[in-house]
Formats: C-alpha cells, structure tokens, sequence
C-alpha cells in the first residue's frame, strides 16, 4: 500500500507540475536582442518649414536607400484669386547607383535634366497638406498635368498608358492631412504607388517614369525654387 501512495502522489505531483507549465505566460524575450531591435535606427526627419511637413532624410524601397535631395510645394489657385498649398513633397534618390552611373559613362557628373529618364531607383513623395483633398482631384490633377508630359513627350495622347497610371487613385482612399504618397521607379522602369506604405499598384513604362518627375524637376515644375533646392541637394549628394 506503501508503493501504492507513493505512486499515487507522484502522478499528482506531475499532474500539478504539467498544470503551472501550460499556466506560466511564455518566455519574455531576451534583453540583448530587445535592446538590439530598440537600438535600430530611424532617420532624422527633415521639416518643410511652410507647412511643417516631415520628410525623412532616407526611405528604403526593396532595400535600397533612397535619399533625400529636397523638398517644394504644389500649389494650387482657387478661381484665380487664393493660392493655396496642396501638398509638400520631397524627391528622393538612390545616390549610390548613381555614382556607380556616374563612374561607368565617365561623367564627371549627372545633370538634373538626366534624372527623369535613368534607370536608377528614384521617388518623389507627397505629404498632403490641404487636409479637405479628395481623391479624385488628385486623379483629375494627373490627368492633366501627366497627361500633358505624355503628348509632350511622345507626341500622342496614349490615354491607355494614363489611365493604367490614374486608375490606381481609387475614390474609395481617403486622404488626411498628412498621408504620404510614394511614386517609386524601381530598376527597369517600373513605377510602384504607394499610400502610407501600402502598394496600390505599380506600371511599367519608362515615358510615364519621365513625365512623372518632370512634374518635379523638369523644364517647367511645380515649383522654381523648390527644383532649384532639389538641385542643390543632389549635387552635394553626388559629389
């Protein structure tokens, strides 16, 4: 009867022990790798001082550091009589496959003019600063002023290739003051959409890549001095 007890309490004891197992809450992890994913670094953020819009000094598209050269403003009249901003954006590029351009055509530089037609990671981001933008003004304001570059530059209208490019701004996104729209060209020509880090779609054309930031930093942009800045950083960037 002895053995028997001794049985008895050593499967209530493992039954116990098996019971606080499942009970315990999991293991926290370890403060070395914790305070190593808390150590990452985030970029410093640059203020477009009109507006306060932030743009940080690098984005990373598919691993690839683009940088940023400078900031303006779109600004848009309101029945000719009241100017207001729309959004602030900032272009960014990847200055190290550009150098690497650089030294493979044996330039002793890479003039603003080349930028919209290279094939090397290149981005122009929109922070929204009038905070009642709808949609489709946005899409309306491509239409235009895309599709505008797009006859300018091949010599027709292509509205196929407009209208792979607009229909990603869909009615239904929402558009608060702050939203940040990325238009990245990634190798081969390829122009990724994205709304607060999320992909809306992606077309690949080099002319709409060209017409896209020409927009920006073209013979005629939005913005004369906000392209001269860009200018500036780039330059530095590249040098």
């Amino acid at each position: 009867m002895a053995a028997a007890a001794a049985a008895a309490v050593a499967v209530a004891v493992n039954y116990s022990y098996a019971r606080l197992k499942l009970s315990l809450p999991p293991p926290s992890p370890s403060p070395f790798f914790a305070a190593i994913s808390m150590a990452l670094p985030s970029p410093p953020l640059t203020v477009e001082s009109s507006t306060g819009a932030e743009f940080p000094a690098w984005i990373d598209s598919d691993g690839a550091k683009l940088e940023l050269g400078g900031t303006g403003l779109r600004k848009k009249s309101i029945l000719g009589l009241k100017s207001i901003v729309v959004y602030a954006f900032g272009i960014y590029a990847n200055a190290a496959k550009l150098r690497e351009l650089k030294l493979k055509d044996d330039k002793k530089a890479i003039s603003l003019a080349e930028l919209p037609c290279m094939d090397a990671e290149m981005s122009v981001r929109l922070v929204i600063v009038y905070g009642k933008l709808k949609m489709g003004t946005v899409r309306s304001a491509f239409e235009e002023s895309i599709g505008g570059r797009i006859k300018k530059f091949s010599g027709a209208e292509n509205k196929q290739l407009l209208q792979s490019f607009t229909q990603l701004f869909k009615e239904d996104i929402k558009l608060p003051k702050g939203t940040a729209i990325d238009m990245v060209r990634l190798p081969g020509h390829v122009l990724s959409t994205r709304i607060d880090g999320q992909e809306v779609g992606s077309v690949k054309s080099e002319l709409l890549c060209r017409c896209l930031f020409d927009l920006y930093i073209g013979d005629e942009p939005f913005d004369v001095a906000g392209k001269e800045a860009i200018a500036a950083g780039l330059s530095s960037m590249l040098s």
